[in-house]
């Protein structure tokens, strides 16, 4: 029976460089269903190994993703891209989960190997029995158990070789587009904008693809306001008048999208990057594929010799690509960087509109927190003091027929007294915390945490005091967090950390949630956002589905005075 077993594993290695050809063919063009088919025969082999060997051998394979769920407005989220229905993101989740998993990597070089380490074990099996086995069960646990024995490196460069292999394939439809720019605006020439508006911004989408891997803002200019009429109802575009501000508004919009210098760096990157790609990126992508079948290749030797320089080129070739890709796709960004980042001009441009968008939300939330003072001061302390006032007209008129009832007259005033001060106090807390003004950002927090339903550990060190509008700016938006945190998160452990450093005020705070936090679901971080760019500050929000949930606010300032307070314990 062992020999017959051991004729069973040279036939089981027989098919390996044809499955190993399929399934990197597979991983590279993202074919999931026939990855999971192919990991069927790693499977198989697996446990006859672990049955004919009588040694145990465990699978490992990472846990399957779950499937994506919707956000609160309904779309999917899968690596800072949305989705309307689930289908795509479930299967780049798969996609993903497969190509960052080590055990298809150990899956693939299982094939590679096997045979010839399993036919050789295989053969010995059939001549000595079972002691044969024994050793074919150990080699299949070392590459095909639990254990990894390769190096992690290597699976990040493999999964690096195979994401620049898209993204040089991806650059291909820049050029697409790019061709079709060119004829777009021939038939601009002759009053057919609508396909170069269209075109252009999808460019700009392709392009803005490209500056989020790289991690580059946009350069693009501020878009047009839409059109005003004139006092006789039509609206101007240039010096021709029309009823309707459709057309004004696509004529803007097309002299705001290609007189934008950045689109024009645009096209010539599409119609350059697939150049530069098939150069640092495809490259390493075929010297690997190249290289990997090659070296599948040491099989035929069983039965056609062939020259042995094609194994060891082919090895080589494979070394170099896993070696040169991790730099030569940093000089890939490098150079989209330069055409795609934003100028100094753009930067300029950008940022006079940000401030002008911010200085105006700060205008409309100074005029809503007056007309809320104003409601709070009327609604509570002014008829308390109003109740007041008539209460000591009666007891000037009680003292002297009854005594009993002015007496008891001014006990409730004591006590709408205390309580009018109570309201006087909150409001003024509201407005600007005395502890804040006293104590400094530091302290101020630390009360906040106190009254926090959670628990709430502080860890805050500043040199000095702030300028009193950034302090009042983090202090409420911290507030807000926490806030946002115990009613939203389902925490049970909040951690905030102040600091400040190169003129640079960073407040982070981190808690063990559910996750799943949007600025744009309604939680209050929209507002926080808006608070902070009064001050040219950020709101960054990390915040996956399942937690935890880390929100780091960034404010450009400095320390005007020496510290306050010095010490960090939690809250």
């Amino acid at each position: 029976m062992a020999r017959l077993r051991g004729l069973g594993l040279v036939a089981l290695a027989a098919i390996g460089p044809v499955l190993a050809a399929v399934d990197l063919a597979a991983l590279l063009l993202g074919v999931t269903p026939v990855v999971l088919w192919i990991r069927r025969v790693p499977a198989t082999a697996r446990r006859l190994a672990s049955d004919w060997s009588e040694l145990p051998i465990a699978d490992p394979y990472d846990p399957a993703p779950p499937p994506p769920r919707p956000r609160p407005d309904g779309l999917y989220e899968v690596r800072r891209r949305l989705y309307r229905r689930p289908h795509v993101p479930a299967y780049r989740q798969q996609a993903h989960w497969l190509a960052s998993d080590g055990a298809t990597w150990l899956d693939l070089l299982w094939l590679v190997l096997n045979p010839v380490v399993g036919t050789v074990l295989g053969l010995a099996a059939a001549v000595v029995g079972r002691p044969a086995l024994r050793w074919h069960g150990r080699w299949t646990r070392a590459l095909l158990g639990a254990r990894r024995p390769w190096p992690t490196w290597v699976k990040d460069r493999v999964v690096l070789i195979l994401d620049s292999a898209q993204l040089a394939t991806q650059s291909l439809v820049g050029l697409l587009l790019a061709g079709l720019l060119v004829a777009s605006a021939a038939l601009a020439l002759v009053g057919v904008t609508w396909p170069l508006i269209m075109l252009v911004e999808n460019s700009r989408n392709y392009t803005n693809y490209y500056r989020r891997r790289v991690g580059v803002d946009e350069p693009y200019r501020p878009a047009p306001s839409a059109p005003r009429p004139e006092p006789d109802g039509r609206y101007r575009a240039g010096r021709r008048l029309y009823r309707s501000p459709s057309t004004p508004a696509r004529r803007a919009r097309l002299s705001w999208l290609v007189r934008d210098p950045a689109s024009g760096r645009d096209l010539v990157w599409m119609l350059v990057n697939p150049l530069v790609a098939a150069t640092l990126l495809a490259l390493p992508s075929a010297a690997l594929f190249v290289g990997f079948a090659q070296v599948t290749a040491v099989v035929t030797f069983l039965w056609q010799p062939r020259p042995w320089w094609h194994v060891l080129a082919g090895a080589a070739a494979t070394a170099l690509a896993l070696v040169l890709a991790p730099i030569w796709r940093r000089w890939h960004d490098r150079w989209t960087s330069v055409l795609l980042a934003p100028t100094e001009t753009a930067r300029l441009a950008q940022r006079v509109q940000r401030l002008t968008e911010t200085r105006t939300d700060a205008i409309d939330t100074q005029a809503a927190e007056l007309r809320r003072i104003e409601r709070d001061l009327h609604d509570g302390a002014q008829g308390r003091l109003v109740a007041m006032g008539m209460a000591l007209r009666t007891v000037e008129r009680l003292l002297d027929r009854d005594p009993e009832t002015a007496r008891r007259l001014i006990v409730e005033v004591r006590e709408n007294t205390a309580t009018a001060l109570t309201e006087i106090r909150e409001l003024v807390h509201g407005i600007h915390p005395p502890v804040l003004a006293e104590r400094g950002l530091a302290d101020a927090v630390r009360v906040v945490a106190l009254d926090c339903p959670l628990d709430v550990e502080v860890a805050a060190d500043l040199a000095g005091r702030l300028d009193p509008p950034v302090e009042s700016a983090a202090y409420f938006a911290v507030r807000e967090l926490l806030t946002n945190a115990a009613k939203h998160s389902g925490a049970s452990r909040i951690r905030v950390a102040v600091h400040h450093a190169h003129d640079l005020l960073t407040i982070s705070v981190h808690d063990d949630g559910h996750g799943g936090a949007d600025p744009a679901g309604g939680t209050g971080l929209l507002g926080v956002r808006r608070r902070l760019g009064t001050f040219d500050g950020v709101l960054d929000v990390r915040s996956p589905a399942g937690g935890p949930t880390t929100l780091t606010m960034e404010i450009p300032c400095v320390l005007s005075s020496r510290r306050t307070s010095t010490c960090s314990e939690p809250g």
